[in-house]
């Protein structure tokens, strides 16, 4: 989800005027939540129109009301350094008027709009800002619109602002530990790497600005239409394939593939997953409780949270997001649903608070959801076949490289790289160690690598983010 914000110098945004605007937009908010609730869907477009309508027209006329010294457009260059910089978000465009900033972006994790806004406001203390912040929603047609028109603008450099690295095709994600897992790949001109979760492909764009063949593989529509898109430039160097990791030699084979140079992994869910409310990832926006990577998948999360028993929510709830208060929450949803089902990630997320409250900056559903979206997507036992193809796929030479975010995921991945890594094995009954009959790799790094001070300013997701990277041996004869 996109969202547009403005901030005004506090004089340009009359009392009057905004006491009118907040009192049309309460109207039409009850008045569309009312629709809603009846499932009037022409009624509630043509008030979600109305209420566009009224306010770009209340900040437009703000907007255009001459300061007599331009303090903030002559701040614009130092402004735009604070969006770059911006936590919790990506700015994607912007552009700075006489007493005005208005920019477009999108959540890279969940985080308070007030609170970004507050960000680039102390970036520039001499500025009388306005109290508060105007936000609303944009839809990507609007935002993908918006940045074509920034980019024929004729207008100066220093006044608007466009972010190269990103564009609105229907998914935005930060890509963690980019150097780090581009350099273990060690691409050059022919070698073939797997990127085998694509996601918005920024790790294979790297991969192919060094010269490598990419072949992507990911099992989200979305990503894969993005990425693509997003790659198109590559001509005949780019490959992309819809499937699931957990697949990879099968999919590798009917491209007539059998042994590569590199295989690299970025587990987890996506930043795009996470902030489009219709995927059901996050409770911090209402959407259906779904949670699907693939959308085939034939079992969505409220399929689970309605059929499933309340031992088998528990079990769930304490193997995949090690929660301690599970069957708490499995007897509180059981008794929820009995009422009526639960099929949104926002009352799901109710039922849990209310038998958990909150302490601390973790909200108390956050390790349930997680615990369902590894079930649904059945996470774990995909990667762990994935790692036994990766291997196996891999040339003399050959490097794998993983990235995971919680600690479920990389214990996984510690405990099979060092099976195949390790030369010896040793058990208490026997006289004394013997040839590990698994061994086919060596660690490239003892330790996993993590993301440096810089990259956790820029994207604090980045935080949880571990690399591991193993190298394939020569096999014995």
């Amino acid at each position: 989800m996109c969202y547009e914000a403005w901030i005004f110098e506090r004089e340009f945004i009359p009392r009057e005027e905004l006491s009118l605007w907040e009192e049309k937009s309460r109207r039409l908010s009850d008045s569309m939540r009312e629709a809603g609730l009846r499932s009037a869907r022409k009624k509630l477009a043509a008030l979600q129109k109305e209420w566009n309508e009224s306010f770009l027209g209340f900040l437009s006329k703000c907007a255009q009301r001459k300061p007599e010294s331009c303090l903030l457009g002559a701040c614009a260059e130092k402004l735009t350094h604070a969006l770059e910089g911006t936590e919790g978000a990506l700015p994607l465009a912007w552009e700075t008027g006489d007493n005005y900033a208005r920019v477009l972006l999108e959540l890279t994790e969940p985080a308070d709009l007030e609170d970004l806004t507050a960000q680039w406001q102390r970036a520039l203390p001499e500025v009388n800002w306005a109290p508060s912040a105007f936000f609303r929603a944009v839809s990507k047609r609007e935002a993908l619109e918006w940045m074509e028109d920034l980019r024929e603008s004729t207008a100066s450099p220093a006044s608007l602002g466009l972010c190269a690295a990103q564009s609105p095709k229907a998914f935005c994600h930060l890509t963690v530990l980019l150097h780090e897992a581009v350099e273990a790949m060690r691409p050059s001109e022919g070698r073939v790497i797997i990127d085998a979760t694509l996601g918005g492909g920024g790790h294979s764009e790297s991969l192919l600005e060094q010269g490598a063949v990419v072949w992507g593989i990911d099992q989200d529509p979305e990503a894969l239409a993005a990425a693509s898109l997003r790659l198109t430039r590559f001509g005949s160097r780019f490959h992309a394939l819809r499937g699931n990791f957990r697949a990879l030699p099968q999919l590798l084979q009917k491209q007539g593939i059998d042994v590569v140079d590199g295989i690299l992994a970025d587990i987890g869910v996506s930043s795009h997953q996470l902030g489009t409310a219709e995927r059901g990832f996050s409770f911090r926006e209402d959407g259906p409780l779904d949670m699907r990577m693939d959308p085939q998948t034939p079992r969505s999360a409220a399929d689970l949270v309605n059929e499933a028993d309340e031992a088998q929510l528990a079990e769930w709830l304490w193997k995949y997001g090690e929660e301690k208060a599970s069957r708490t929450i499995a007897r509180a949803i059981v008794r929820a649903r009995e009422q009526a089902p639960i099929t949104t990630t926002s009352r799901l997320a109710r039922v849990i608070e209310g038998v958990l409250p909150r302490r601390g900056k973790l909200h108390p559903a956050t390790r349930s959801f997680q615990a369902l979206r590894i079930v649904v997507n059945d996470e774990l036992n995909a990667l762990q076949e994935f790692l036994h193809g990766g291997v196996a796929l891999l040339r003399e030479g050959g490097r794998l490289a993983v990235i995971t975010f919680h600690s479920l995921e990389d214990r996984l991945v510690k405990h099979f790289f060092d099976r195949v890594t390790r030369p010896e094995i040793d058990r208490p009954e026997w006289p004394a160690s013997r040839p590990n009959p698994d061994c086919c790799a060596r660690l490239v790094w003892r330790k996993p690598i993590v993301a440096g001070a810089d990259e956790l300013a820029a994207n604090p997701r980045a935080r949880s983010a571990k690399l591991r990277v193993l190298e394939k041996l020569a096999a014995h004869a």
